[in-house]
């Protein structure tokens, strides 16, 4: 594994999100980075992890740095602009359901299958109580309308990785999936946990093709391979140890 992927630290600096997606630009154009080189046999799985707060300037700007990769001008003779396959999970997310018909069920039955008169308030504090603070179990485990989210979306059902894997496959027929983006983390919590879903999406896209998942929250990897990620900045790590922090890279300067 290259020194730059495994060097100490992903802690974000006080950085703009204007300067980190300039960064993401000039280490993605890199061939070495569209070719999948330099992750020592590791899958091409990348984490860009940025503050909750900007999401929506992240979300305007990813389709901006789609431009710019698929306009740039090619690097050598040899070389096209890549395409980029946008997976945005939270519209997957409603697709899968409204496949299995209980996409207009569950918007109807909500409320009663939250149970005990649950509203926003106690969902979120329901959510609050997965940060580790409160040494309690969440008790979303007895909450019948996220079990039914989370089993249908979760790694033990099929069906994300079928939608998945059907959307690359289509897009890379069409020689239009040389990288991936996989957005809207934030918006699929808790039903999609980002260790599971990059762990299903090595079953479906070549481990030489880059993906990269946009994480508000933060990712911490070490030079000793063990990497945290914290969703939000605020609930409780998930360990995960084969994605590459985009973070660490850009600020390194690498690839420029």
């Amino acid at each position: 594994m290259s020194s730059s992927h495994s060097a100490v630290g992903s802690a974000r600096q006080p950085r703009s999100i204007e300067q980190d997606f300039d960064g993401l630009f000039r280490y993605m154009r890199s061939r070495r980075f569209r070719n999948g080189e330099n992750t020592g046999g590791e899958p091409a799985n990348y984490i860009y992890a940025y503050p909750p707060e900007r999401e929506l300037e992240v979300r305007r700007r990813i389709p901006m740095l789609v431009n710019r990769l698929q306009g740039m001008d090619p690097v050598d003779a040899d070389d096209v602009a890549p395409a980029v396959l946008v997976i945005d999970l939270y519209e997957m997310a409603i697709g899968i359901m409204k496949d299995n018909d209980v996409f207009d069920s569950a918007i109807e039955q909500e409320t009663e299958m939250h149970g005990d008169g649950q509203g926003a308030d106690d969902i979120n504090a329901a959510i609050d109580a997965a940060d580790g603070t409160t040494g309690s179990w969440p008790p979303l485990q007895e909450d019948d309308f996220y079990q039914a989210l989370a089993g249908m979306l979760g790694p033990d059902n099929d069906d994300l990785k079928d939608a998945l894997g059907d959307r690359y496959r289509q897009a890379a027929a069409s020689s239009e999936a040389d990288m991936v983006f996989l957005t809207g983390m934030g918006q699929v919590y808790p039903y999609i946990r980002t260790h599971a879903l990059l762990n299903c999406i090595q079953d479906v896209v070549p481990s030489s093709t880059p993906v990269v998942v946009f994480f508000p929250g933060t990712y911490e990897k070490t030079a000793t391979t063990v990497s945290v990620m914290r969703l939000f900045d605020r609930f409780g790590a998930d360990n995960y140890y084969r994605a590459f922090s985009l973070n660490t890279a850009i600020m390194e300067g690498a690839g420029a």
